[in-house]
């Protein structure tokens, strides 16, 4: 398939530049032992919010950066593919091309999309191995399925992304509805209980919020599928709805830039 050549193409680049890639891990590595440390310096202090998850906010934070990653790969990897395109002024090359542009896209974009999901398993393997956080892997199936449908929900979302690049070229709404919002609102750091009402609404709009919900009940307490099926829920009801509406937007993006000639600006 043309997508698997996309993604060799881009793991052998990757490769090429071996000492990125091991800054990757690094800052990767560093960001947990920031946590970590942070964590320790609240021991003891057992909030009313954590209670549900044995009262560690190490672990708790842990599952919301699994999860955080496909947040920033989501909303930048599409605008990113496009916007390139453009400046290199090769987009209007590329929708001339018996290649599907949604083949292009996504095939240049799925490594960037299988990185954030092996640091996501990454993180929660080094989080149990050197820092004692216990993981609960008698759900192991149900926390894949649970990522993949973040990887869906923000490939939705990326669409859209690439869809207001695609015509506006700067000034990128989608990053600071669900990017921006997402870490503050998403219960990524903090539980989203601690925000007045009206912001826990809006938070219950985003769909990493379900998912790290989800996550936490999952691998931090001895909750099973059962307990998990109105969030699990929520997170179809946002593809069914957004990833459809995603795909007519960019369609339209794509003939509304044909229509103006701004194929090739930017």
């Amino acid at each position: 398939m043309k997508i698997f050549a996309f993604i060799k193409k881009d793991l052998l680049i990757m490769l090429s530049y071996r000492f990125n890639l091991f800054l990757s891990i690094l800052v990767s590595a560093l960001s947990l032992v920031f946590v970590y440390y942070i964590s320790k310096t609240f021991t003891g202090a057992m909030s009313q919010y954590l209670k549900e998850f044995n009262g560690n906010y190490f672990s708790f934070v842990l599952v919301g950066f699994s999860v955080s990653s496909f947040v920033s790969v989501g909303l930048h990897a599409f605008a990113n593919e496009i916007r390139t395109s453009q400046v290199e002024g090769t987009l209007e090359a590329l929708i001339s091309t018996p290649t599907s542009i949604y083949t292009i896209l996504i095939g240049n974009s799925m490594l960037s999309f299988i990185k954030s999901f092996i640091s996501s398993i990454a993180i929660l393997i080094i989080g149990s191995l050197f820092f004692g956080f216990f993981i609960n892997i008698n759900n192991l199936l149900i926390i894949l399925l649970i990522l993949l449908l973040v990887f869906i929900s923000f490939l939705a979302i990326g669409m859209l992304s690439a869809s207001f690049i695609m015509v506006f070229k700067q000034g990128n709404p989608i990053n600071f509805i669900f990017g921006y919002s997402s870490y503050f609102l998403g219960g990524i750091v903090f539980p989203i209980e601690v925000l007045p009402k009206p912001l826990q609404a809006m938070a219950y709009l985003l769909p990493i919020t379900h998912a790290t919900n989800a996550l936490r009940k999952l691998l931090l307490s001895q909750y099973d599928i059962n307990d998990i099926k109105i969030l699990v829920s929520r997170l179809l009801v946002f593809i069914i709805i957004f990833l459809p509406i995603s795909f007519v937007v960019f369609h339209f993006s794509i003939r509304q830039a044909k229509k103006n000639g701004s194929l090739v600006q930017y």
